[in-house]
């Protein structure tokens, strides 16, 4: 049974936890398939890889991708980039339940970020797009800091900057580098079970996360009761 923990904050990882956008990801690393001369992965092995960055996701679809390395690493990577640039909100939407409890997380007081393994130009972008973008304190991507998640320092940095202490706030993300960085930051760790870290990282149960949540709704009520 999930009981309220009374958060002063809230952190958020984007892909798979705030947003589903993989469908824009996998259009993207599609598009770029194409473009190369190479045929277009399925969805179910695309949800693989898809937090795993560009070049992860390329891979899939390269035969011998350790031959065309320098490709993937270079033209493809770029072409990928851009193209998801310029399509990055086109299939994407908050997950069910989202938009509605951060209104009601801003009406409560408690503060909200985001830390996510995405460029933060990206997460800049996509946000900026969304009513709650206002609502976000802060915005930290894969480039914003020295070191990124698994590493604890970009949660240690948002709790910071919101000034809440780790054992004041709850790190939600989807994928077991969320759990590692934000155990490692000695703040509370919640899976998002409707993301998509289970299908690359296997049963959550094991990755030694506070709390499982399987829907929104749960989410909630961890965080208001």
């Amino acid at each position: 049974m999930i009981t309220c923990i009374h958060p002063q904050a809230v952190i958020f990882d984007l892909d798979g936890t705030l947003l589903d956008t993989a469908p824009d990801i996998i259009a993207a690393c599609n598009a770029t398939l194409e473009h190369f001369g190479y045929q277009p992965i399925s969805t179910e092995r695309a949800l693989t890889q898809v937090t795993s960055g560009m070049r992860a996701l390329l891979k899939l679809g390269v035969p011998n991708a350790a031959e065309h390395e320098a490709a993937i690493e270079g033209p493809m990577r770029d072409y990928f980039a851009q193209y998801y640039l310029d399509h990055i909100n086109d299939l994407t939407q908050p997950f069910a339940g989202i938009t509605e409890l951060l209104c009601e997380l801003e009406a409560r007081g408690i503060k909200v970020a985001v830390v996510t393994n995405k460029y933060e130009s990206m997460a800049q972008k996509l946000l900026a797009q969304y009513d709650f973008y206002r609502q976000l304190s802060l915005i930290l991507g894969c480039d914003s800091l020295e070191h990124s998640k698994p590493h604890p320092e970009p949660i240690l940095k948002a709790l910071a900057h919101l000034g809440v202490a780790p054992y004041d706030a709850v790190y939600i993300g989807d994928h077991l580098n969320d759990i590692k960085a934000a155990n490692c930051a000695k703040t509370r760790s919640a899976v998002a079970l409707w993301g998509y870290g289970p299908a690359e990282c296997g049963n959550a149960a094991s990755w030694h996360a506070h709390y499982l949540l399987p829907s929104v709704a749960d989410l909630r009520t961890l965080c208001l009761g």
